[in-house]
């Protein structure tokens, strides 16, 4: 038989007041945003939706675009969030470190409960040698981290 749940008074077990969506506008991102989503609705949450850009070096016309429908895209997705009644807002970080890791962690101090990121699965030595956002924030996070895994094949 399952144990029921504890009970609590309302908003008293809502431990994430703040949750931190760290997006590059991928299908990976997009899963962790829907789920970061749910959360902020079952549990009150106010929403903040991050995408760090790396600058720096040259910087060419297609990438100005692609960028462009990057954060055009992640806007929309806030807008439709905030449309059906989340307290969602998006912040877009830029950089000219390769460490978005680092940008989300301090986007992320003081301010959230909780960091979720998609996890894109590119495999532990490509990760290892490429490094991979999920795997730091885990070391420098300043609050928990939920990583949303790949789905299967």
């Amino acid at each position: 038989m399952p144990a029921s749940p504890i009970p609590c008074a309302p908003r008293s077990c809502d431990i994430f007041k703040v949750i931190l969506v760290g997006t590059d506008g991928s299908e990976s991102a997009d899963r962790a945003l829907s789920l970061a989503s749910d959360l902020a609705r079952e549990h009150q949450s106010r929403l903040l939706v991050v995408h760090v850009d790396e600058i720096g070096g040259y910087e060419s016309k297609l990438l100005t675009e692609t960028r462009r429908e990057i954060h055009d895209k992640i806007r929309d997705q806030v807008e439709a969030l905030k449309a059906d009644g989340l307290d969602a807002h998006f912040e877009l970080r830029q950089m000219t470190i390769t460490s978005p890791a680092h940008a989300l962690a301090d986007a992320a101090a003081g301010v959230a409960d909780l960091i979720v990121l998609g996890n894109v699965g590119s495999g532990p030595l490509k990760g290892l040698l490429l490094g991979s956002v999920a795997y730091r924030m885990l070391h420098i996070a300043p609050c928990p981290v939920m990583v949303v895994p790949k789905p299967e094949s």
